[in-house]
């Protein structure tokens, strides 16, 4: 899976991170595997992804803070809905849904939000 490179790098790396983790679940999925404990993990990690934006938005008071977080509440809410769901509808909302929406979340809001950070000179602490 490809996704598009931002110009903000610690973002970039987080996005890389997430789409490994989800590469392998979703092989699991297609293995018809026990994804019980990938599907946590993918969770704890979309958690980290999204606390690691939200506190950077924070921090430099980024001007879409707001609808960027309801977004990401969102999706963390679907997540936790998948757990306990058999294989086939996960499958299913990965491919029709979750990837669909993290394509098209990196092309809009990420865009703009990584944009922001490097045109203010953002840095990790």
């Amino acid at each position: 899976m490809e996704i598009k490179m931002l110009n903000f790098e610690p973002m970039n790396d987080v996005h890389l991170n997430e789409v490994k983790l989800l590469e392998k679940l979703l092989k699991e999925l297609d293995e018809n595997k026990d994804v019980t404990d990938t599907l946590e993990k993918f969770i704890r990690d979309v958690e980290k992804h999204f606390a690691f934006e939200e506190d950077l938005m924070k921090k430099y008071d980024f001007f879409a803070y707001f609808p960027h977080k309801m977004e990401h509440d969102k999706i963390l809410n679907e997540l936790y809905s998948l757990r306990g769901k058999d294989n086939e509808y996960l499958k299913k909302y990965f491919k029709e849904h979750f990837i669909p929406w993290l394509d098209n979340h990196i092309l809009t809001i990420d865009t703009v939000t990584a944009g922001f950070f490097y045109m203010i000179g953002a840095e990790i602490t």
